[in-house]
């Protein structure tokens, strides 16, 4: 059976979590600015799009 993370270990996951997070989100914001001037809609559907596959892909 695994053992729970501990110490350094388990911040150095956090940390990773964190970054992933802020990565996605700033990706997808940059999505969002990028198609906001043809259509908003489409800019926030991408936008959606791209945060839900990023911490899906991360989760993986």
């Amino acid at each position: 059976m695994a053992q729970p993370l501990i110490g350094p270990t388990k911040i150095n996951y956090i940390a990773q979590d964190l970054w992933c997070l802020i990565l996605a989100l700033g990706s997808s914001y940059a999505v969002y600015q990028f198609c906001r001037h043809r259509s908003e809609r489409l800019g926030l559907v991408l936008c959606l799009i791209l945060a839900a596959a990023a911490m899906t892909w991360q989760r993986l």
